[in-house]
């Protein structure tokens, strides 16, 4: 999943039903008109410029004008262009068609004498897919209209979509409900309707383009396909809830048993060779800045000693992988009774859940303000990388006091080495709920990858310069 982040933007404005049924027709004039041009305007470029370059005769350079918009087109990259967060399911086709273009040319190299060097032939592949996939990528993220929802389900299920909705940023508009076992209850003033068989017809005069069906008891497979054919008349997307929380789509694939569909979902190891590679990696990384910013460091701790009395470094007992505890290090940022008056400062706690944290803590120091505002506080945990305890990237590392209070769920953060930075930190650190948190943290623990590490890196110094929830 995305990974996923918790800011609440303003539903976009519903367009005029009228011009949403326009966009709903299927893959007719609107649509032909969005991806043609981008396909063959990319085609005819990239092969003019390749020809220029004496690479191609002339007569390749129609074929090929043509032959590349043609697989674009068979491969589906034009469906679900006007769905939200369907991006991956584009380039993957993109990809598709990449491939077969690259065996077109080689088994034309093998099967006629054209004068076209392979490697000219290769790098004209790998171009026409890169730049083909960053522009589907590109226009299927942001949709040229908002994906008009139906959703059909209990009513605790549309209720809890429907605040998904809210705190996502994909441009997706809820137009209707259709209430499944259960009373009919207004939602936020849109229509309901009741039953399945009610769905194609409240679709169309919504102005729906997708139908979300949840998951439940009360819909069997024979009712899904025939809302499969009735919602084909009109070319309205069809999906189908899972059920499941915060999975990214690379660990799922459609499995067949017998006459059954069923959805795969694979698991992240939590060892292996992969991990191993995480964890050498990191150490060395965390050893080289440790090297190349002692200087700074020192001056750092030369300034904490002379602006406040007592030690430069804090040093704090933490939970790590598997619940076992390591002594964490930070540069000191508050006074050193901070400990004891902590407990006169409970009523004031602004913290989320098991957090302590306050916006105007009086315990920081002048010096200890500006290193938490920089993260520059954080930095003496390059050392607990090294050291094995810590990783560069994981959740946030958690007080006994804390864990001893965790139900079963955050427990889940244990199975793997805090971070010193996250998607916790990089979606707002103190700003988030409690639950915010650990749903973040859960994500990162079932959808780890090597991609999504260097993502939270990158994106960690976006959150360090902008400052959100660093008190």
């Amino acid at each position: 999943m995305t990974t996923p982040t918790l800011t609440t933007p303003t539903l976009t404005a519903v367009p005029s039903a009228a011009a949403s049924r326009v966009r709903a027709l299927g893959y007719g004039g609107t649509r032909f008109a969005q991806w043609l041009p981008e396909t063959v305007a990319i085609a005819l470029g990239l092969v003019v410029i390749a020809w220029m370059m004496g690479h191609l005769p002339p007569a390749a350079v129609v074929i090929l004008a043509v032959v590349w918009p043609a697989l674009v087109a068979i491969t589906g990259t034009h469906r679900l262009r006007d769905v939200a967060g369907t991006h991956l399911v584009r380039v993957r086709a993109v990809i598709q068609a990449g491939c077969l273009f690259g065996l077109g040319c080689w088994i034309v190299g093998v099967l006629t004498p054209l004068p076209v060097h392979e490697r000219a032939l290769l790098a004209l592949t790998a171009t026409l897919t890169a730049v083909t996939a960053i522009g589907s990528l590109a226009g299927s993220r942001t949709p040229a209209a908002p994906t008009r929802l139906l959703i059909a389900g209990q009513e605790a299920e549309v209720a809890d979509v429907l605040a998904e909705i809210e705190a996502i940023r994909q441009p997706i508009v809820p137009v209707a409900i259709c209430s499944l076992g259960g009373p009919k209850h207004p939602f936020s003033g849109l229509p309901v309707s009741d039953g399945l068989s009610s769905v194609a017809e409240t679709a169309q005069q919504s102005g729906a383009n997708a139908v979300m069906v949840l998951p439940g008891a009360c819909v069997s497979s024979r009712e899904l396909q025939r809302l499969g054919w009735a919602l084909a008349a009109s070319n309205t997307h069809l999906f189908l809830g899972t059920g499941l929380l915060d999975v990214n789509p690379a660990r799922t694939a459609v499995a067949k048993m017998g006459g059954l569909r069923l959805l795969h979902v694979r698991t992240v190891p939590e060892r292996g060779p992969m991990r191993a590679f995480k964890g050498a990696t990191e150490r060395a990384v965390a050893g080289l800045a440790l090297l190349a910013l002692w200087p700074a460091l020192l001056v750092v701790a030369i300034a904490i000693r002379c602006d406040s009395p007592g030690p430069a470094l804090f040093r704090q007992e933490r939970v790590g992988r598997d619940g076992r505890t390591f002594t964490m290090l930070k540069f000191r940022t508050m006074r050193t009774e901070a400990e004891v008056v902590k407990a006169t400062l409970s009523d004031q706690n602004e913290g989320a859940g098991v957090l302590f944290k306050m916006r105007n803590d009086p315990r920081i120091t002048r010096i200890g303000a500006v290193l938490r505002k920089y993260s520059l506080d954080e930095l003496p945990q390059l050392v607990n990388v090294v050291r094995g305890e810590m990783a560069l990237v994981g959740p946030r590392p958690a007080l006994p006091d804390e864990v001893a209070r965790y139900d079963h769920d955050p427990r889940r953060r244990l199975a793997v080495k805090p971070g010193l930075t996250g998607l916790w930190q990089v979606s707002g650190r103190s700003d988030l709920s409690w639950d915010e948190s650990v749903r973040l943290d859960l994500a990162y623990v079932d959808n780890w990858s090597l991609a999504l590490d260097l993502q939270i890196v990158m994106r960690t110094f976006g959150a360090v310069l902008g400052h959100r929830g660093a008190y």
